[in-house]
Formats: C-alpha cells, structure tokens, sequence
C-alpha cells in the first residue's frame, strides 16, 4: 500500500482517532436534539455531521485506492496463464 493508505489505515484503527470522532458526532446529535435551536443551527450541524462522515469516508477510500493499487501489483507482476503456455511452462 501507498504511505497515504497506511497512514489512514492506522488512523482508521486507531481507538483515540475513533473515540474522538464519536465524541465530535455525540456532540454534535446532543445539540441537534436541543430544543432551543434555530433552523440555521440545524442546518450548520447537518452540515457538520455530514463534513465529518465525509472525512471518515475519505479515508476509508485512501485504503481502498491502497489495496487496489497493491492487487494491480501483484498482478502485473505474476506471469500470465497464457504466458506459460506460450513459454512451454504448462505443460505437463
């Protein structure tokens, strides 16, 4: 995987990483539920909620973009079927 793959991997796995962005999302849905609050600050918090699941999700596909990256290696690297049979490799 890419540096960037890891490093968002150990992020992802990380329980203070995770235990922070459910206190930030706790937070952020105690508010919402307050009855005291206007319609912009409803809004703000939907937005923010959102920004924050955008960010996790963000990260979660630096470790995809990662793995792909490692099986089209891996691929590339490993001789093809046809390869063997035209190398005489495959036969028995």
């Amino acid at each position: 995987m890419t540096a960037k793959a890891d490093r968002a991997k150990e992020l992802l796995s990380d329980p203070l990483f995770q235990e922070a962005l459910e206190g930030v999302r706790h937070e952020y849905r105690k508010a919402f539920e307050s009855a005291r609050m206007s319609d912009e600050d409803a809004l703000e918090i939907r937005k923010m909620l959102f920004l924050l699941q955008r960010v996790e999700k963000h990260l979660n596909q630096f470790v995809e973009d990662g793995l792909l990256e490692d099986f089209r290696a891996n691929e590339q690297e490993r001789p093809s079927f046809l390869g063997d049979l035209i190398n005489g490799r495959g036969k028995h």
